[in-house]
């Protein structure tokens, strides 16, 4: 195959993985950032570059991050790679549940209209209804960023004012607020990686000692254990409902049942190969070359 990996402004270690293992599986592999992907419309036909090289014959572009930019930069991103996909190159993950995925707003509201468990969420552009909403949450909240990945900017409150003391500085750098009630946890949250309609692996993230993000990168880590049927479903039924071809669920254990808190359509996989010596980044490249091969 001829597989394009497109990323942000650098490759993470995960993409360099997907690069180096899909090119010792024989395939031609070409890779950039999104940033640097050109298209061409023309009577002709579509044509789509990678820096200087011509990829227009792809079989597979292999979408690993969108990169940061302005609204018209990202905008002609997303719009490229579904130019691709109506060109026949298979896009994976597909670009709009890509980009809903992305989005934590979107993938809340996607699970709710599937009827799949998600924590109480609010957003708001208005200051007033940020303070009021988390008034009525007594103040336990966690305010996460709409488009951040790895627990980064994510911040946890239990006081009503302090967290309005933090809106307010978010309003002036015009931040939409996405606020959720804090959800008691035994200290940990569980991980199931997806790929194709199957579970990979599934592992506990614990959270650090004095911490409260279970996230790898936060200083959480992976251990595997045995996880209930029940969970692996969940996780299942979260990937069907964002349409992805495989990602990471991140599911909590409320006093109330578990929760999904987020699907990750670009997940890492370096804690998760550590706890189960899983090759996933192969097992991603081997899903691909089925789809392809149909």
């Amino acid at each position: 195959m001829k597989i394009l990996v497109v990323y942000g402004t650098k490759p993470t270690s995960n993409s360099l993985e997907l690069v180096e293992k899909a090119k010792q599986l024989g395939h031609e592999v070409y890779d950039g950032p999104t940033s640097d992907m050109t298209s061409k419309v023309s009577p002709e036909g579509s044509r789509f570059w990678i820096g200087s090289e011509e990829v227009s014959d792809a079989d597979l572009c292999m979408l690993r991050s969108f990169g940061p930019g302005s609204c018209e930069q990202l905008t002609r991103r997303i719009s490229l790679l579904e130019h691709m996909e109506l060109a026949g190159i298979r896009v994976m993950n597909p670009c709009y549940p890509f980009r809903r995925s992305r989005d934590k707003y979107a993938t809340q509201y996607t699970l709710l209209h599937n009827d799949l468990p998600v924590a109480e969420t609010v957003t708001t552009e208005s200051l007033a209804r940020a303070y009021e909403h988390t008034s009525l949450m007594d103040g336990k909240i966690v305010y996460k960023p709409i488009l951040s990945s790895m627990g980064k900017g994510s911040m946890r409150f239990e006081n009503t004012d302090l967290a309005y003391n933090a809106y307010k500085m978010l309003d002036r750098m015009q931040h939409p607020f996405l606020i959720q009630r804090f959800i008691e946890n035994p200290g940990r949250d569980i991980r199931v990686f997806v790929i194709g309609g199957e579970v990979a692996s599934a592992v506990y993230k614990y959270v650090p000692e004095g911490g409260w993000k279970s996230n790898v990168a936060q200083g959480g880590k992976m251990v595997e254990e045995k996880i209930s049927q029940k969970i692996l479903e969940l996780g299942l039924k979260a990937t069907k409902a964002m349409r992805l071809d495989y990602c990471g669920v991140d599911i909590i254990e409320s006093p109330e049942g578990p929760v999904i808190l987020e699907v990750n359509a670009a997940p890492g996989w370096q804690g998760l190969k550590e706890a189960t010596g899983l090759d996933i980044a192969v097992k991603i490249i081997h899903y691909a070359e089925d789809i392809i091969n149909e």
